[in-house]
Order: C-alpha cells, then sequence, then structure tokens
C-alpha cells in the first residue's frame, strides 16, 4: 500500500474514532496491543485508566488494529508476563469461516447460526450461562467473538477451557456411551427430558425417525414398530423396541450429531493471556467495526458494520472485482485498472484488501 492510501485509511480512521464510544469492562485492568499496516500485532504491553483515555489514544495515534487482553491483571503495563499479576480471564470463542474477497451470504449465513448456536444451545442452555454475562462481537471481518463475562468461569484453566472447546466442538464425542444396561439387561439411552448431547442425539433420531425410518431398520417402516420405538425413547427405556441391535442401528444419527457441533478456534478459547479485538473498534483489514449486539438476528455486515457512508471516492482496481451487495446497493463489477467512484466505506473496504488503490 502506498503512503497515500495509508494516510488515507489512517485519516478516516481517526475521523470515526471522533465519533465512536468506546467501552471496555474494567479496561484499567486489561493489557492492549496494537498493529500497523505490517503486523496485527506490533506492540502490546499497554494500558489505559478509563474508556476515556482509550478512545484519546485511538483518535491521536490512531493504530490500524486494537486489541485488548482476555485476562484481568493487577499490573496490565507490567513486563514479562509473569509480573502483570494474573487475575483470570474472560471466556472468548473465536468463530471464523475463510472466504474470499467477499463472504457469501451462504458463508455468512453459517457463522451467524453457529454463533447463535454456541450461545443459546451451549453457554445458555448447557452450561447455565445467564444471557447478560455474553457479549457478541462481530470479529470486523469474518466471523464473531463469543465473550463470556460471567465471574464463575474467570479463574479456569487453560486445561479447564480446552475441555469446554472440545466439547462444543464434539471432540471424542462416542453416542454409545448414551447407553447402559441394567441387571435386567434393559436397555436405557436418550430420553425426551435429557440435556446436552443426550438430548440433541434424542431430538436427531426423533427426526430421523420420522422423516426417513428405513435409514435406522426397515422394520420402522412398519407405523406400529415406529410407534413403539418412539414411547420407549420418550421414557429412556430403549428395549422396549424388538430390534435387537438398536444401538447399533443409531451410527445414522450419531454421523448427524457433528452437524450440530460448532466450530471454534481452540487457540483462542484455551490461551488465558490472549488478546481480543476492542469491541466498537475498527478492523484493519476491511475498515468495518466490530460491531457488539444484542441479538444477532439479520445481521448483515456488509450492511450493518460499515461506519464510513456513502460519500464518493475515485478508486482504480487492483484485480477483477465482482458484483457485491454493500451498503444496501449492488456494486457494479470492475476490471482490472478499471477506475470508478464508489462509497468511501467500499473503497476504504478494497483499498485495505489489497484490491484496489486511490485514483
Amino acid at each position: 500500500m502506498e503512503e497515500r492510501e495509508k494516510r488515507f485509511i489512517l485519516s478516516s480512521f481517526s475521523g470515526y474514532y471522533r465519533r465512536a464510544s468506546i467501552a471496555v469492562p474494567s479496561v484499567e485492568q486489561r493489557e492492549f496491543g496494537i498493529g500497523g499496516f505490517e503486523r496485527k500485532i506490533e506492540s502490546r504491553h499497554m494500558g489505559f485508566e478509563s474508556d476515556a483515555s482509550l478512545q484519546n489514544y485511538l483518535v491521536r495515534d490512531t493504530p490500524l488494529y486494537i486489541s485488548h487482553s482476555i485476562a484481568y491483571y493487577r499490573f496490565p503495563k507490567a513486563t514479562p508476563m509473569e509480573n502483570k499479576g494474573w487475575m483470570g480471564g474472560d471466556l472468548v470463542f473465536d468463530l471464523d469461516v475463510h472466504g474470499g474477497l467477499f463472504l457469501s451470504a451462504e458463508e455468512q449465513g453459517k457463522v451467524r447460526q453457529d454463533a447463535l448456536r454456541l450461545v443459546e444451545d451451549f453457554l445458555m442452555s448447557d452450561f447455565g450461562v445467564r444471557r447478560e454475562h455474553i457479549r457478541i462481537v462481530f470479529s470486523g471481518n469474518r466471523g464473531y467473538h463469543v465473550h463470556v463475562l460471567d465471574p464463575s468461569y474467570r479463574m479456569l484453566s487453560g486445561e479447564a477451557r480446552r475441555e469446554i472447546s472440545d466439547y462444543v466442538s464434539g471432540k471424542g464425542l462416542n453416542y454409545e456411551t448414551f447407553f447402559n444396561k441394567d441387571e435386567k439387561w434393559k436397555l436405557y439411552g436418550p430420553k425426551e427430558d435429557d440435556w446436552g448431547y443426550r438430548g440433541r442425539f434424542f431430538r436427531t433420531a426423533m427426526k430421523l425417525l420420522e422423516e426417513s425410518p428405513s435409514r435406522i431398520h426397515r422394520r420402522l417402516l412398519k407405523p406400529e414398530e415406529a410407534a413403539i420405538l418412539r414411547e420407549g425413547m420418550r421414557t429412556g427405556l430403549w428395549s422396549k423396541t424388538s430390534i435387537p441391535d438398536i444401538v447399533e442401528r443409531m451410527k445414522p444419527v450419531a454421523d448427524m450429531l457433528p452437524v450440530q457441533c460448532i466450530e471454534v478456534d481452540t487457540g483462542v478459547t484455551i490461551d488465558t493471556k490472549r488478546l481480543i479485538r476492542v469491541p466498537g473498534t475498527l478492523h484493519g483489514s476491511t475498515g468495518l467495526v466490530a460491531q457488539e449486539m444484542r441479538s444477532l438476528g439479520d445481521f448483515e455486515p456488509y450492511r450493518d458494520a460499515v461506519v464510513f457512508g456513502g460519500d464518493p471516492v475515485r478508486i482504480e482496481a487492483l484485480q477483477p472485482l465482482p458484483a457485491q451487495e454493500f451498503l444496501d446497493s449492488t456494486m457494479e463489477k470492475m476490471e482490472k485498472g478499471e477506475r470508478r467512484e464508489a462509497p468511501l466505506s467500499y473503497a476504504v473496504y478494497l483499498i485495505l484488501k489489497g484490491a484496489a488503490r486511490l485514483s
């Protein structure tokens, strides 16, 4: 990127921070790291006494990237790390999808749905975390960061955090452990009111029994046989069916369970000293804001995370650019070397991606 483009980007970022409102929980106990055009983290061991001093820094010095520690420290600016006085850290999940210049609607939908299921099906349902202790933040680029601020999770070790990450991602999941026989050889398994993976297994089995019973056993094509199994499953007495190898027959259900798992970056979750992007700040690879949201709903990053508006800027394409929805409008495709006016937000995005330059 040429100096002219760098000045243009930093001026645009600084203008945003003049009108933004940045708030970091317990900001005075966090370590901060900043990055520029070379690396996302070029310097760390920084600290701020208040949200106001943080915002003043962003306006005055304007880094391209800024992240804060998931950890709380007594002395966040101290070096080396062991002198900071670790006081625990938030539990954080990083969900990403790896796309090209732009994320497709399908890619956006998948990672958004994964984030929603992580919050509702795992954190709130399985772990009992209250919604007010969960912070959902668009990363500013390809996915979402989910912060668990519940103090009861703060002192977890890296290994304990790995177990939670493995649970969410379904690592080591073996459905056969859901079943057991008593002394009378009655078979018990997942039932209607089970939670966690046992509950997911029950609901998936019920759905398969309803939609494609022959995938389990041809005998279940008979309504009366399916009804017997269904009744037993609801109470957990799976030996109610006359199918002797019913556990083995449930392999198709087990194969469907990984679809219900969540792909998270385990390295982020287990690192108790990790730096994570500051919510409300701009991503240095897109110019989109790392926006916190109460509900994911139909969040669309190229519409809802755009902050620079539509003032025209003349750009030159450095590569072929496809037509793309941006700012509730369709940006026309451009050939390499073509020059055209584009909305400021779109120009910033393309310049940071290395796909265009100022003309």
